[in-house]
């Protein structure tokens, strides 16, 4: 195989496929890009065996035989090239010459034949699995991502809990499509209208897969996209690029069970000045727990934080508040992340209770956006 291809666009092309190889993995070849030539294009595929992407380029090539290379010294190598053009030449034994100019490199490749199979459906469970899931999804590229960036923080990374290392998404009611996202101390629920939208269930999409899709998405511009689920595979497609995934196994827990009812108070408070007191507050937090405190009073929203070894913080923010004076602990982590997801210069609208209830943050700008976090005893 010999074939030259624009520098720049091979570098957008392998950051791309590269993101799904593992850094350590016991198996050689999922460290691989698997690269095919054909007619005036080069395809590049990788995947962990769950998540694969897929995705062409435009080149000048010969012979259309197969091959592979480490992605990601691959991608190294084209990322630093200062040449306007990568050429790629086939030796004997596996190796490939790799030229960028006056620069000049060997790279090892494997057996082409040894690249596992994009993620499929399997003849076994296929027929079962098709009945539980099957939807179609066409949705703005941006409202998808928006809806994965307000949910995929939330996602447990706790591999032990399976059901819960991914996004569920399900239609409420036709017309709607709803994700959810929790790790068990925390919940992220969006819902977005879009017409003609049904689903029977819901899914599971796992977090590696819908992080890879996002980044897809940036690429989409204001385009529509279709989100295929069928059986137990997940795939989207844009232009020259497809992802594809396993749906995770397991039933989602009932979330529907830990959204608290009508909360006793509800605070409205601008998010950039919440956000930066939270910030400043958690510098003398736990190191381990990251606990800040609230306090409600007359008027006044104090963000308060200590840690006996180290010293202690506090910041009043004005918010309209008349109730009952009292206290109730939050993660900074957990609230940071999710007031970072929302509008700049928006106001946050918290709902407490007491002290060892749940507490929900709306916001103003976005009414179909709900989180839920746990509180904490500090």
């Amino acid at each position: 195989m010999e074939l030259a291809i624009e520098r720049v666009s091979m570098l957008n092309s392998l950051a791309l496929v590269q993101g799904i190889v593992e850094r350590r993995n016991t198996v050689p070849i999922l460290g691989h890009v698997l690269l095919e030539p054909g007619k005036n294009r080069l395809r590049l595929s990788a995947t962990d065996l769950e998540v694969g992407i897929r995705t062409e380029v435009a080149c000048e090539s010969g012979a259309e035989a197969s091959l592979t290379l480490n992605a990601r010294k691959l991608f190294e190598i084209v990322r630093e090239a200062a040449s306007a053009d990568v050429a790629l030449k086939s030796l004997e034994g596996d190796w490939v010459e790799i030229k960028c100019g006056r620069a000049k490199f060997k790279m090892m490749g494997l057996d082409p034949r040894s690249f596992p199979a994009m993620p499929a459906q399997t003849a076994k469970a296929e027929g079962a699995a098709r009945k539980a899931v099957k939807a179609q999804l066409k949705i703005p590229a941006a409202v998808l991502s928006e809806m994965i960036d307000k949910t995929l923080f939330a996602v447990s990374p706790d591999e032990a809990r399976y059901n819960l290392n991914g996004v569920f998404i399900e239609a409420p009611q036709p017309g709607i499509v709803r994700m959810v996202a929790t790790d068990g101390h925390r919940l992220a629920m969006v819902d977005r209208n879009i017409g003609g939208f049904t689903m029977t269930g819901g899914a599971i999409i796992p977090r590696k897969g819908l992080g890879e899709l996002r980044k897809l998405l940036d690429q989409a511009g204001d385009g529509d996209v279709d989100l295929s689920l069928d059986g137990q595979l997940a795939w989207l497609k844009r232009g020259a690029t497809e992802v594809s995934m396993r749906l995770v196994e397991g039933e989602f827990p009932d979330y529907r069970g830990v959204i608290p009812g009508e909360s006793r108070y509800h605070v409205s408070v601008g998010r950039n000045d919440l956000l930066s007191a939270i910030k400043r507050v958690a510098i003398f937090s736990n190191e381990r727990y990251h606990g800040v405190k609230f306090a409600l009073s007359s008027g006044l929203l104090t963000v308060s934080s200590t840690t006996p070894e180290m010293g202690e913080a506090s910041e009043t923010i004005d918010v309209d508040f008349g109730g009952s004076e009292f206290g109730i602990g939050f993660n900074a982590s957990y609230l940071q992340q999710v007031l970072a997801v929302m509008p700049d210069g928006s106001d946050a609208v918290l709902g407490v209770s007491d002290e060892v209830s749940p507490g929900v943050i709306t916001s103003a700008a976005d009414s179909q956006f709900t989180y839920v976090v746990m509180p904490m005893r500090l």
